[in-house]
Parts: C-alpha cells; structure tokens; sequence
C-alpha cells in the first residue's frame, strides 16, 4: 500500500476498540482499490486483501484480535505496521471520536480542476462529475463562500474562523462538504503550501490528487460488491474495442481523447489547418506522397475525420485517392461511413493483428494514437532471472524467453533489448506484429505513420484513468523491430512534424472537469466542445454571456505543455518507410 504524507499523530493511542472512520470511502478501479477520505482528502492505494482487513473493523473491535486473524495474510508485513498506518491517516478512530474535532490546526489547500460559478447573493454552486459518476451541484451559502475565499494555503481552519468572524460550525460544513469524494475542492495538509515550494519533492500526493473512480463496497450485493477485474499478464482491447463501445461521438469526448480529435476543425496553432491536412503536409514536405494514384490504409479510423481531411487533402494536392479504413468496432465503423459519405472511402471491420487486410500495395498507411491499444503483456524479472547481478545467466535467460510464449518469441527474433527493463514492465507485442504485418502489404517506397504517446527509451506505462488497459509505446524497441524487417525508420515529435505553435495557450482539462464545466456552460446556453480551445478561442466561445470572474476556474497552458487533458508534446511519430528493392 502507498500511503500520502504527511504523518499526523491523531491522538488515539492504545485504544482497546478501533472502528473505520465513517469518513472514508473505497473505490476500485482495473484491480487496484483505495481509501479515501472525506476529511482530509488523503488517498491510499491498497491491496483488496488489505482492503479487507480495514473492513473487519466496520464495528468495533481490539485491534489484536483482527492481528491474530491476520497475522500470516501479508507476507513479511505485520497486520500490527497497517493499524498503525490505518490510525494515522485517520482511517481507523475510537468508536465514540469525531474526526471533525481534529481539524482546527489544519490548513486547507484548493483542490485541484474546481468547477463553480458565483451566485447573486454572494454563495457559490460548484459542478462535479468525476470519473462517469453523474453531474452533482453543490451550493455554499455567502458565509461558506467567506471561508472558501479566504483559503490560501497557508492559514489554518481557526485562523480563517477567527479572520472572517463566521461561527465555527459554517468552517466545519465547508471542509465537510468540499473535502468530501462528491466534490473534491478541499484537501486538509498539516503545513502550508510555503513549506514545498524549495521542497517540492516532499509535497503530499494527495494534495493534488483526484479520485475519479465509482465507490466499492467490500463483499456487497450487486454491483458494487464486484471488483474490477485487475488487468492479467496478456491483454487485448480486442473485445472491448468490438463490443463495449455505445456512443461514437462520446468515445472521443470523454473516454479516450486524441490530438486528431482536438484538432479535427481548422485551428491556429496550425495555421488553421485541420489535424488531417497538417499530417499529409508534413508527409510532402518530406517527400513521402507519390504522384499519381494512392492506395491509403487507416487503421482504427476514430470518428473518420481524419479520413475525410486526408482525402480532401490529398485530392486537392492532386492526387487520385483509393481509402481503405480497418476498423474494429461496429459503433466507431458507423460514425465513419457516415463522415465519410460521397469520398472514396471503404471501411472494413476486422482486426489488423488477426484478419487480412482489405488489400495490399499500399502506397501510405496511417495507425494514430491506436498502437497504445494493441495486445502487450506484463513480465517480471525472476523470469528471466534479471536484477541478480551485473551478469545475467543465459540459460536461465533462454529459459525465460521460451517460456513467455508469443513475447518471448518475438524478444528473441529481433533481439529487443531487455537487460535494463524495470521490475515488473510491459512489452508492446501488438505494435510489433503491426510492423510485421504492414510490411508486407505495403508497396515498395511506401510510408507508415505511426504516432502514439510514448519515447524513445522510456519503458511502456500503462494508463489507469481509462475504461480500458492503454499503454505507452517503448519507440526504441519498435525502433529495433522495424529496423530488423527492414524499413528505414524517421522518429520526431508529432508537433514538430506537422508545425504545430508551442507558443500559444491552450484551455487545462481533465475528463471529469470537462464534463463538469460542459454542465456549467450548457445552462448559460454556451455548448463547449472537446476540441483544443486556445485562450482566444474560448473567450470568444463565452462572448457576452459570461461576465470576468464569474465561474471558475478556468486555466491555461503552453499547447505543448496541456491542452484539454493531453501533453502533446509527449506525442511522437515513427514513420517506417519501405525500401524500393532494387534489382540486380
């Protein structure tokens, strides 16, 4: 379990009865479950298994007598070392203790990604829709929106109590109502935000944290009482990809944004370019579109503007254009026939590490943002017998590989290197046999445009605040696989690649605060769209029906540094080119 700093003695002692705080709630997410409560703020990752031993104290009870029943269930842990951390971050209380007692000499900290507007009698309603809980509203009365102004990193409770003259009761309803799980807008922190600003190192997680995840109640009936299935040694987006999909346009929205998807509409920071137009623009200017006539594949054609731009792009360069897209949900397939109407576009359902291709000899294909999606598997070190010194045994190593299946096979063909990989670490196995595959459907001196979040020599990290298991992409080790097929290989940032401004600045989101502040501005007749709003942008989107300081909290960034939940400078592209073989 990884526990939050920092360590606050609560005063309990050796108590002979402990009980769960009523403050704290429990969520799970892919697996993974937590704690978090509604006082503090504070989040603790955990084990189901320790999950349950806090849930044995739902009533009261000695705490020895859940360490007997436990005493073997944590390996070289004690059940003894969690009560302790249980009790100090207030999970576990006295029975007849109220935790609110506590918290005068706290100082509260603003959450982060807060969603409110202000009311004519000075109060203040705030928005929240974490994770795809539904949209709640939240409204503090004048004197509780006192207390939230007064917040400032650095005063305690009583010092805000004793500065804005409201009784102690109207402090204590606001950290009770904005720390809660349903709102999120306050933490607890036992020092001031001064403190890290030169120790920035020691600053508390849970500070800045969010739980956007749907609560979990241990061994319930229903729903609820259903873990969510933790992510096994293989996995594929295969079947979600094809059945879990139910609303295209929301798909991109909310669950899984993309840059072409930000930038699907004529933009500024690309010289008012779409996404679609700047892609084949960087691809001329490098001299990979032949003349003529072009046999185009996508794979996994999102909402199918993309297909639309490029058609409309290379059409207008010129070019005679045959469109295939590989497709493998039937929702996503709909939406981009649908976009696509009247264009030379053919979509195919299938899946482009199983099912043949619509065709070959193409000429330029086109995976954006998908690769993260393909099949990877989860190894460790003990396998390979890695992490035991600087020399490794081979025969233990070979061993490993032989017994890794698929992925072991695929390490030893193109000898990706693995010696330095963490313990344990993922491999994009997916985005390998993709490689395999375009080779050899692709014409000779055809390119492939590959782009996806990911570096060069960071190892692949998997991305938990999605429905489904996405993965970074390790551009080194693709790297090393192309090149062993063959191809020539181009590696840069997406940005560079189809000269997107870094100067200008771009609107800070989340998924939840972006479907909080859609909820917020839909009420004032304003309909916000998931696309890269630019600072310029989105003043011009509120127009007259927003007045300066009147919600909040709107922010903003350098493009490549955030744009509505992406960093897009973390985006890179491996274009693979294959050879034009050449006769003797």
């Amino acid at each position: 379990m990884s526990a939050p700093e920092p360590i606050i003695d609560h005063g309990h002692g050796d108590s002979r009865l402990l009980v769960r705080s009523p403050y704290t709630t429990s969520f799970a997410h892919m697996g993974e479950v937590y704690v978090y409560h509604d006082l503090y703020g504070y989040i603790l990752k955990m084990s189901p298994d320790l999950l349950a031993f806090l849930d044995e104290f739902k009533a009261p009870i000695r705490p020895d007598e859940v360490c007997r029943k436990h005493a073997n269930s944590f390996e070289e842990q004690t059940p003894e070392s969690f009560v302790g951390i249980f009790l100090q971050f207030g999970c576990l209380i006295k029975p007849d203790h109220d935790q609110v007692n506590d918290l005068w000499e706290m100082i509260p900290v603003r959450g982060r990604w807060n969603v409110w507007q202000r009311e004519k009698d000075g109060g203040l309603t705030f928005y929240c829709a974490w994770g795809d809980n539904p949209l709640t509203k939240l409204t503090l009365t004048p004197d509780e929106a006192r207390v939230w102004w007064s917040i400032d990193g650095e005063k305690t409770l009583r010092a805000i109590q004793f500065d804005e003259q409201v009784p102690p009761e109207v402090v204590l309803g606001v950290v009770k109502k904005l720390g809660h799980h349903s709102v999120q807008a306050l933490k607890l922190s036992a020092l001031g935000l001064r403190f890290y600003k030169k120790r920035p190192q020691m600053k508390p997680q849970y500070l800045t944290s969010t739980m956007p995840y749907r609560p979990y109640v241990p061994g319930a009936d229903g729903v609820l009482g259903e873990l969510p299935k933790a992510l096994e040694d293989y996995f594929s987006p295969e079947g979600y990809y094809r059945g879990e999909i139910e609303d295209a346009d929301q798909q991109f929205d909310h669950e899984e944004t993309t840059l072409a998807h930000l930038f699907r509409i004529p933009h500024p920071a690309l010289g008012g370019r779409t996404y679609g137009q700047a892609v084949i623009d960087a691809l001329m200017k490098k001299e990979r579109v032949p003349d003529g006539e072009l046999k185009v594949l996508e794979i996994g054609g999102g909402l199918g503007f993309m297909a639309k731009a490029v058609v409309e792009a290379l059409v207008a360069a010129g070019r005679k254009v045959t469109y295939h897209i590989m497709e493998l949900s039937p929702v996503l397939a709909a939406a981009q026939r649908e976009r696509t109407a009247g264009l030379p576009v053919t979509v195919h359902m299938g899946d482009v590490l199983k099912d043949a291709f619509p065709d070959t000899g193409y000429d330029l294909v086109l995976a954006n943002e998908m690769i993260g999606d393909l099949m990877a598997v989860k190894l460790d070190h003990a396998r390979f017998g890695l992490g035991q010194g600087e020399e490794v045994d081979d025969a233990k190593f070979q061993a490993g590989l032989a017994a890794s299946g698929l992925a072991g096979e695929l390490v030893k063909k193109y000898t990706v290197p693995i010696g330095d990989a963490p313990d344990p670490f993922y491999l994009n196995i997916g985005a390998w046999q993709l490689a395999e595959r375009l080779f050899g459907v692709m014409k000779p001196g055809a390119t492939a445009w590959i782009t996806e979040y990911g570096e060069l020599g960071k190892w692949p990290v998997l991305s938990t605040h999605l429905d489904h298991p996405e993965l970074s992409i390790h551009f080194g080790h693709l790297t090393v696989v192309a090149r062993e097929l063959g191809f020539e290989t181009d590696y840069d940032f997406v940005m560079d690649l189809i000269d997107m401004r870094r100067d200008l600045e771009g609107l800070q989101t989340t998924r939840s605060y972006f479907r909080a502040l859609t909820a917020l501005l839909a009420e004032r007749g304003i309909t916000l769209e998931k696309v890269g709003y630019t600072r310029e942008m989105f003043v011009e989107l509120l127009g007259d029906k927003v007045q300066p300081g009147e919600i909040g909290e709107i922010a903003f960034d350098r493009i490549e540094d955030r744009l509505m939940g992406l960093v897009p400078h973390e985006f890179k592209a491996i274009l693979l080119k294959k050879p034009v073989t050449v006769e003797a």
